[in-house]
């Protein structure tokens, strides 16, 4: 097992190489780099399987080094150590698989755990497809639920319908026992503090909710916990569910616990697969938006449907219903030339006011969101390699090749044409000689 350390910081990658018994840790060998772009070498050349990274580098931010790690080896476990304690660094580490965010200066004996910890879960998962390769062991039905739930609230499965059908064969899976009746998110506080072992903590918090529970899939992400509820819950029952699971903790928990729902109540009785993902971004903002307002349980659709504004004496729709009629003009206008006069007359509101609360419900604006979903959309297309990258750039609403790729890099650090290759190693070159740099 290998491990690459990246910090622009020489004495920082020095210190660490030296006064950590990485072989103890079950690490064969420690590379290191000092850019993203040396690091990008590393990677290509070597089998890597851990990486530590530092986020503000020259030439090139971490995080974007971590999201082509994440595209190009999915398997590489992601762990960020720097000195910028910042909302927004946290919030896209989430959102690219980082699975813990440790702040300098950090003690060795702590970086020693984490990597530990994240070496067992490797050589775990490698046991397990041997296992399964050698007829020793069936696929598990529940294993492979946590596998696909996992893999689509982190992004590894586009929220499109047939990539979630293929995953759904691959593990055997039907979408009537998946599309959920809720979706609740359990953010955990001042943990940390009197427990070293967070898995240790999870696997407790895991047992409690299983004792109670019976109809929960439980998926951890980074430190904290996703529950995909899979029947016969309203807002009401679910309020209930986190009631009873937080008041069962009390004096045996070293921290705070703060739930957040979704019920199925407005998507006509079910959480669809394809919203699956979106709606589990909504409620990890949320936690970042309502924490430590003085109440532990929150209803994420009842925040927003509560959450009026009022300007010049005029009341207006709530922020999430204003963000889900501007999504739904999105998705249904991506490829075409959307100006912001277009969406404010969708949604009778003017465009700084719009601005405003739908980057409030949502965490982008109203421009970050139409290329996120056209990059999106255009992954899709690129994946099912049945155009050329300059038809998937025209298809998905960019006027030009060259600006197509210029957004594209921005919001998964690869070209078109190093995505679409990516997608199919058999193949080297697209079915048209497409240069969108050029």
């Amino acid at each position: 097992m290998n491990i690459l350390l990246v910090d622009d910081e020489v004495m920082v990658v020095t210190l660490l190489k030296k006064h950590i018994d990485w072989k103890g840790l079950g690490i064969d060998e420690v590379f290191t780099a000092y850019t993203a772009m040396d690091a990008r070498a590393v990677c290509t050349g070597n089998k890597i399987d851990i990486i530590v990274c530092d986020i503000e580098m020259p030439q090139e931010n971490g995080l974007y080094l971590l999201s082509w790690v994440r595209e190009t080896f999915p398997s590489v476990v992601k762990i960020i150590l720097t000195s910028y304690p910042d909302f927004k660094y946290a919030q896209d580490a989430i959102n690219i698989g980082v699975v813990k965010y440790l702040l300098k200066p950090v003690s060795f004996e702590e970086l020693s755990e984490t990597v530990r910890l994240a070496a067992d879960e490797i050589v775990k998962r490698e046991k397990e497809k041997l296992q399964v390769s050698v007829g020793q062991q069936r696929p598990d039905p529940k294993r492979e639920e946590k596998i696909f739930y996992t893999n689509l609230l982190t992004g590894d499965i586009l929220p499109f319908t047939e990539f979630i059908d293929k995953a759904l064969k691959t593990g055997g899976l039907t979408r009537e026992a998946l599309e959920p009746k809720g979706l609740v998110y359990i953010r955990l506080a001042g943990a940390r503090v009197q427990m070293k072992n967070n898995s240790i903590l999870l696997f407790a918090l895991g047992n409690i909710a299983e004792e109670l529970f019976s109809d929960i899939t439980e998926v951890h992400l980074w430190d904290n916990i996703f529950w995909i509820v899979k029947t016969g819950h309203n807002r009401a029952s679910l309020y209930e569910m986190c009631e009873l699971f937080i008041s069962s903790l009390k004096g045996r928990f070293p921290g705070e616990i703060f739930a957040y729902f979704i019920s199925a109540e407005y998507s006509a009785c079910h959480l669809s697969l394809e919203t699956l993902s979106e709606r589990s971004r909504d409620l990890r903002h949320a936690a970042m938006q309502y924490r430590n307002v003085g109440q532990f349980i929150y209803d994420v659709d009842d925040l927003m449907e509560k959450a009026m504004e009022t300007e010049n004496g005029e009341q207006h729709p709530s922020a999430w219903a204003v963000a889900e009629a501007v999504k739904e003009y999105v998705h249904a206008h991506y490829m075409e030339d959307i100006s912001r006069q277009d969406i404010e007359a969708c949604v009778h509101l003017n465009g700084d006011y719009l601005n405003r609360i739908f980057k409030k419900a949502t965490g982008y604006s109203l421009v970050q969101y139409i290329q996120y979903y056209r990059i999106l959309v255009s992954r899709r297309l690129l994946a099912e390699r049945k155009c050329t990258i300059t038809e998937v750039g025209t298809k998905v609403g960019f006027d030009t090749p060259s600006y197509f790729a210029k957004v594209f890099r921005k919001w998964t650090n690869m070209t078109p044409n190093e995505y679409y290759n990516s997608c199919d190693s058999k193949s080297g070159t697209p079915p048209e000689s497409d240069n969108p740099q050029a």
